[in-house]
């Protein structure tokens, strides 16, 4: 004898609901990162931090500055001092990026 319960108190809706703004919600997370490399980035003719960009696509989002000397920047030369920029703005808002997507969660298990 086999008895099977299957109960998911909406769970497959939630995740349906979530996976479908998932995009949306990665690209928003990018956007803070952005914004706050660009307040972090080293200004000397603003070419640097106008160079800052997001580009998304599904769930994927790609945050980029698109300079010969970016990477210089960041992570310094022989000659000259790291200046970061990209990796400080990404750690420092990983929490708040992932504070966005468990908000999306808990919206989703209530509608």
């Amino acid at each position: 004898m086999k008895v099977e319960i299957t109960y998911d108190n909406g769970l497959k809706r939630a995740a349906q609901k979530i996976e479908e703004s998932l995009g949306e919600i990665v690209a928003a997370g990018a956007e803070i990162v952005s914004e706050c490399a660009k307040s972090l980035c080293p200004v000397d003719t603003g070419r640097l931090r106008s160079s800052i960009t997001v580009s998304s696509s599904g769930n994927r989002a790609e945050i980029s500055a698109n300079t010969d000397y970016a990477s210089y920047v960041e992570f310094g030369t022989s000659r000259a001092a790291a200046q970061p920029y990209l990796v400080p703005s990404l750690l420092g808002n990983t929490q708040a990026v992932t504070a966005s997507i468990l908000d999306a969660a808990v919206r989703a298990k209530g509608e």
